[in-house]
């Protein structure tokens, strides 16, 4: 009843169709990298819970080597605009891509050490940011999650 409003993105890797399906229902865009190019996602999308029958963007992308997606939540977007120097996520990517290929773990702690400078070591709202790469195999076939919090 428009009480509680709630953004939400999924990444998925559908093997059968063999596409990365990405979700939104989040007005906040998802960054998509390929063959050395970034663009954003920012087809609108609502939040659940503004009202009955939302629907969500869905964007579904042939898997291939090199693709990867940036998403993250709206802290990381709104860091340093407190101070008057709001984050370009968009244009941090296309740097990071400037530099050499995509390596997620890096990747992301760049992202929120440039957030974290940008709001003067105090982060005004929570930050969050996954990122999923095609990357060439390497070592054994395990499948690996990473997360680390503090508690």
């Amino acid at each position: 009843s428009g009480k509680v409003l709630a953004t939400l993105n999924i990444l998925s890797v559908d093997l059968q169709s063999q596409t990365l399906v990405i979700t939104r229902n989040n007005p906040v865009p998802v960054i998509l990298m390929h063959s050395g190019t970034a663009h954003a996602l920012t087809e609108a999308s609502e939040a659940v819970g503004t009202r009955r029958g939302i629907r969500p963007s869905i964007t579904e992308v042939p898997l291939a080597p090199g693709l990867a997606a940036i998403m993250y939540t709206d802290g990381l977007t709104h860091a340093g605009a407190r101070v008057g120097t709001p984050m370009d996520v968009l244009e941090e990517v296309r740097r990071l891509a400037e530099q050499g290929p995509v390596d997620p773990e890096d990747w992301a702690d760049r992202l929120l050490q440039r957030a974290v400078e940008l709001d003067q070591g105090r982060p005004a709202d929570d930050i969050s940011i996954v990122i999923m790469a095609i990357l060439q195999r390497a070592g054994d076939d395990a499948r690996r999650l990473s997360v680390r919090m503090p508690l």
